[in-house]
C-alpha cells in the first residue's frame, strides 16, 4: 500500500475514534474539559514513546514553529471543547459534518496559496463533496435523526464555531509542515503543541481548583487517556500524509473529511444508535462519489480523453 494512503486511512480511524469517545463522555457522565486537559499530556507522551525521546529544544522559543505552536495550542484547548459540545448537542454525525464543512476552506487555500493542481473533475467532486456534508447531516425529526431544527437553529453558533476552528488548524498545521518547518517523520513540533495545550487547560483548570471546584475523578483520567492516543495519532498520521510525495493539501482534506463523515455516521448508528433518513444515506453515497472524483482527479480525466 503506497505509504500516504496508509497514513491517510489511519488518521481516518483515529478522528472517528475521537469523535465516537467524545460522544461517550456524555453517556458516562465524563467532565469534558477535565478529560480533554488530561488527554493533551497524553498526547505528549505518546508522542515521546513513539519518538523515543522527549524531544522539546531547550530553547524553543527560538523555534521557527514557535509562534504557531502558541496559537494553535489555544485553538486546540478552546476548539476540542467546542467540538466536544457540538458532538454531545447534535450527536456523532452533526458534530463530524460541522468539522468536515472546512475542507472548502483547506481545498481553496491549497490552490490558491501552495499552488496545488486544479481541473475539472477535482472542482467537481468537492462540490459532490459539499453536497454530501449537507445530505449527510440534513435534519428530520421524523426519521428519528438527533438533532432536530429547532436545536440546531438555537445552538446554530456552535456548529460555525466548530467549521471554522477545524479549517484554522488544519490550514496552520499544513502552513508549518510546508512552510516554516518541515516535520517529515519527527512528531517533535506536535508534542510541544500537545503539551503547551495541557499546560495551558491546566492553568485555567488551576482557577477552579483553588477554589474546591473541578476536581478531577476517575473517569476524567481514564477518559483523557482514552482519548489522548487516538487524538495524538490522528494529527501525528495526518502530518505524515502531507509530507509524502504527490499527496496534496487538496487532494488529502477532502478525502479525510468526507471519509469521516461517513465513518462516524456508521458507528454512531451501530453505538449511539443515531439514525440516517433517506437523504442522509444519499449523502453519503454522494461522499463515496466525491472522494473517487477528488482522488482520482487526473485519472478520471485521462480515461475521458
Amino acid at each position: 500500500m503506497d505509504p500516504g494512503l496508509l497514513y491517510l486511512v489511519l488518521s481516518i480511524v483515529c478522528t472517528t475514534c475521537i469523535n465516537l469517545i467524545l460522544r461517550a463522555f456524555q453517556k458516562y457522565n465524563v467532565n469534558t474539559f477535565r478529560a480533554i486537559t488530561i488527554n493533551y499530556f497524553v498526547c505528549a507522551i505518546s508522542g515521546s514513546i513513539a519518538l523515543g525521546q522527549f524531544p522539546i529544544p531547550k530553547e524553543f522559543w527560538n523555534e521557527k514553529w514557535f509562534p504557531y505552536a502558541l496559537g494553535l495550542a489555544f485553538l486546540f484547548v478552546t476548539g476540542f471543547n467546542i467540538v466536544a459540545k457540538t458532538v454531545q448537542i447534535f450527536g456523532v454525525t452533526i458534530g463530524s459534518v460541522a468539522q468536515k464543512m472546512s475542507l472548502i476552506i483547506t481545498v481553496a487555500f491549497g490552490i490558491f496559496y501552495f499552488n496545488e493542481s486544479v481541473n475539472s473533475i477535482k472542482i467537481i467532486g468537492v462540490i459532490i463533496a459539499l453536497l454530501a456534508v449537507v445530505l449527510t447531516n440534513y435534519p428530520s425529526e421524523k426519521e428519528g435523526t438527533v438533532a432536530s431544527k429547532d436545536l440546531i437553529k438555537k445552538f446554530f453558533y456552535f456548529i460555525i464555531l466548530t467549521f471554522l476552528i477545524d479549517a484554522i488548524i488544519s490550514i496552520t498545521l499544513q502552513y508549518v509542515e510546508l512552510k516554516v518547518s518541515p516535520q517529515g517523520n519527527d512528531p517533535s513540533f506536535l508534542i510541544f503543541l500537545f503539551l503547551l495545550a495541557g499546560i495551558m487547560g491546566l492553568i485555567y483548570w488551576s482557577y477552579f481548583l483553588v477554589q474546591g471546584r473541578m476536581k478531577p475523578g476517575k473517569k476524567e483520567f481514564l477518559g483523557g487517556f482514552i482519548l489522548g492516543i487516538p487524538n495524538f495519532a490522528s494529527l501525528y498520521f495526518l502530518m505524515l500524509a502531507l509530507g509524502q510525495p504527490g499527496w496534496e493539501g487538496s487532494v488529502i482534506y477532502p478525502i479525510l473529511n468526507v471519509a469521516i463523515i461517513g465513518c462516524s455516521a456508521f458507528m454512531a448508528f451501530l453505538l449511539f444508535k443515531e439514525k440516517l433518513s433517506t437523504l442522509n444515506k444519499i449523502g453519503v453515497l454522494a461522499a463515496m462519489l466525491a472522494i473517487i472524483c477528488i482522488g482520482f482527479s487526473n485519472e478520471i480525466l485521462k480515461y475521458l480523453q
